[in-house]
């Protein structure tokens, strides 16, 4: 299962970094991948932590981690689009 999300996440991760060319763009969207990655981890460690009395969700920050992370590299990557369109 952590394969399903890891494969798109690395994919989209490295279209994004290296489809712009400016460095500071290239900063910013590792930047902002990795902050929204931390962000999911800790929701998803923090639904772990309530497991006893919410459910289930053990393990659950890598999961989050990754969906979170997929989604910013996406917008990134539409970001990086658009920087594009305006630019001409």
């Amino acid at each position: 299962m952590d394969l399903i999300w890891v494969i798109p996440l690395v994919l989209g991760a490295l279209f994004a970094i290296f489809g712009v060319d400016d460095v500071k763009w290239k900063a910013l969207n590792t930047l902002i991948i990795v902050s929204c990655m931390a962000v999911g981890f800790g929701i998803g460690w923090a639904a772990g932590l309530g497991a006893g009395n919410l459910g289930h969700v053990s393990h659950g920050g890598w999961l989050f981690a990754m969906m979170f992370g997929l989604v910013a590299a996406l917008t990134c990557v539409q970001l990086n689009s658009w920087r594009a369109q305006n630019k001409t």
